[in-house]
């Protein structure tokens, strides 16, 4: 699957009925991911250890478009900032820091316009910065390192589905569609059964409205935070969920 659809298909996992609520006309969120991308191959630079691409973004869009991406903000920045990780790893590109994307309101654009710019960053960055209290949602920064210190892995025990374990670095989808991270490909399974998630406390798992339930060492759930060693039930199929500790 191409870097742009699955940046589609993830924010709309990250948010359910995220397009057809907010995006119907306007600036589309895949302009903004087509941007980065081209931005980065644009202004790549060659480095000690070869091509370097640019990991820090500013993106200023129209105020009526900043509106319609209130409440969505975070996890298009999010996912963004995943277009930039992984175009400069399929394409042998290096990062010097985390990728950074920043969002602004300006004004003087129209509908449907933006303008972006971006810069080559090193040295440690801030993790967040909190938007101006007039626009909440509008205005923000989301910061994505290149390894996160925590990837999930799950590995079914019972029931049909992949059988070694699958690394989940960002979470995923459950179910029974083949574009689902995690497809289990029984009855038993919805087609979109369950989302594992990060929170700011960890790991989240999320009933997706789901016809036989999410069970977490043996009690239904509609959202659970998630130890090491949990084990889930998807309808019939059980895995076991774990959570690799990089240094």
């Amino acid at each position: 699957m191409g870097i742009l659809r699955d940046f589609e298909r993830r924010l709309e996992g990250a948010v359910e009925g995220f397009f057809a609520r907010a995006f119907r006309s306007g600036l589309q969120p895949v302009e903004l991911a087509k941007a980065v991308q081209r931005y980065a191959s644009n202004y790549k630079q060659l480095g000690v250890d070869g091509l370097v691409a640019p990991n820090a973004y500013r993106i200023e869009i129209a105020p009526s478009d900043a509106e319609r991406f209130q409440g969505y903000g975070e996890a298009l920045r999010h996912e963004l900032a995943g277009v930039v990780h992984r175009t400069a790893r399929e394409r042998g590109w290096k990062l010097a820091g985390p990728v950074r994307i920043e969002t602004r309101v300006n004004d003087d654009l129209k509908v449907g316009t933006y303008e972006i710019r971006g810069k080559i960053e090193t040295g440690p960055t801030p993790e967040r910065q909190g938007p101006p209290a007039s626009r909440p949602g509008a205005e923000a920064t989301q910061v994505l390192d290149d390894e996160p210190s925590e990837v999930a892995t799950v590995q079914v025990l019972t029931g049909t589905g992949p059988g070694h374990p699958v690394r989940l670095p960002d979470g995923g989808v459950f179910g029974r569609l083949p574009a689902c991270e995690v497809t289990l490909d029984d009855p038993s399974v919805s087609r979109r059964h369950a989302r594992l998630k990060r929170s700011p406390e960890g790991w989240v798992i999320e009933d997706l409205g789901s016809t036989n339930g999410v069970k977490v060492n043996g009690a239904r759930v509609a959202e659970r935070a998630l130890d090491d060693g949990d084990e889930l039930k998807l309808g019939s199929v059980t895995l076991a969920f774990q959570v690799e500790r990089t240094p």
